[in-house]
């Protein structure tokens, strides 16, 4: 006998397809992308995989500031919500508190959800662990709209301990079809790419940075970054696509474990 909570991960893992936003003031309206100071609400699908029913299952909110790492100490907690659950059963809970997207790194922003029961409790780590931990999902995809076919995409990377760490960062190219399971809930956004190609790209730690006209293979790891305690460092990727759209995925590796990750689309316009 057991209750076991999940939100289901993505692939990559922070593309949860369990997780969604509905920009306006009404939270039963259509999902959509997060409009910078305009209220949206936030909506999980959380199942119980185990043979024991749970009631009053707590469901938390968050966003962060568009790092590829963060823990529940600075991620920015939205509200909480409750929900009951047969063995077996999945429901889709919405968080009653309304969110307001602020404009953080060009107005992007990552969203998360937990769900947790003293009879299921989470890990006592502040650290999500969203790969590991079936309590916790996360989405973490930022749309850019390319202007004559050029693009540009800033996001932080954060080191939530104690101690000063070398992070590596490393860029994929990724593929249309890993936004599928999205359609559910984006299906106008998913259903209308067409994959394009890259034409150039570069990663730099300037806020103004531009594509390297010879393209670079991938993937990609950018030279080792050195973040003090509690510490942030901003990076831009930019660059020129062909064709309609194309999807980077930045991988945040400490050593050799993968502790952050955020997918950038890019859409000609």
């Amino acid at each position: 006998m057991s209750v076991q909570l999940e939100i289901r991960d993505g692939s990559p893992w922070w593309l949860s397809p369990d997780i969604w936003t509905v920009p306006g003031d009404d939270p039963e309206s259509s999902p959509g992308t997060p409009i910078v100071g305009v209220a949206a609400y936030l909506w999980a699908n959380v199942r119980n995989n185990g043979s024991t029913a749970v009631t009053d299952a707590v469901v938390r909110f968050y966003w962060a500031n568009p790092n590829t790492g963060f823990d529940r100490n600075t991620a920015n907690l939205i509200g909480n919500s409750f929900v009951s659950l047969n063995p077996g059963q999945a429901q889709d809970v919405l968080c009653l508190n309304p969110w307001i997207p602020s404009f953080v790194n060009g107005g992007h922003e990552c969203v998360l959800a937990e769900a947790f029961h003293p009879s299921d409790p989470l890990p006592a780590a502040p650290d999500f662990n969203v790969p590991t931990d079936r309590h916790v999902a996360q989405r973490n995809l930022n749309v850019v709209m390319a202007s004559m076919s050029m693009f540009s995409a800033s996001f932080e990377i954060h080191n939530p301990s104690r101690n000063a760490k070398e992070f590596r960062i490393r860029i994929e190219e990724g593929k249309l079809e890993e936004l599928k399971p999205l359609a559910a809930r984006y299906g106008d956004l998913v259903k209308k790419l067409n994959a394009g190609k890259i034409k150039s790209w570069n990663l730099s730690d300037q806020r103004c940075a531009s594509g390297d006209p010879k393209k670079q293979e991938r993937p990609v790891d950018h030279p080792p970054i050195k973040i003090g305690p509690g510490g942030r460092a901003g990076l831009t990727l930019a660059g020129e696509i062909t064709g309609d759209s194309v999807i980077f995925h930045v991988r945040q590796f400490d050593g050799d474990r993968e502790v952050g990750g955020l997918s950038i689309l890019v859409i000609n316009r």
